[in-house]
């Protein structure tokens, strides 16, 4: 019984490392295809050639070191604030009509 559950441990932390290093694979290949000029950093125009709805307040929020650019750690915070944009509009109409 307990090598079962060894086996099952086993199998369910490689399918979350796995899937976390696919996640990090995916944000850099992001990266590298918003980066139009290739110099390392994401400008609010490259950024809004791949998300067309993103908003400089969002950008602003990514931009740690406030530069005015994204670098590559920095995108993965704007990928994880443009992920609910759709979700946030919608959240926010229902947040609207509840308050009434």
């Amino acid at each position: 019984m307990n090598k079962l559950a060894l086996i099952a441990a086993a199998a369910m932390t490689a399918a979350t490392f796995g899937a976390a290093g696919v996640l990090a694979q995916s944000a850099t290949d992001d990266f590298s295809k918003t980066d139009a000029n290739k110099d390392g950093i994401v400008s609010f125009d490259e950024a809004m050639g791949t998300y067309p709805t993103l908003t400089q307040i969002l950008f602003d929020q990514a931009d740690a070191n406030t530069d005015g650019n994204l670098d590559e750690t920095e995108f993965g915070t704007l990928l994880g604030l443009v992920a609910g944009l759709d979700d946030g509009a919608t959240s926010s109409s229902e947040a609207s009509s509840s308050a009434m």
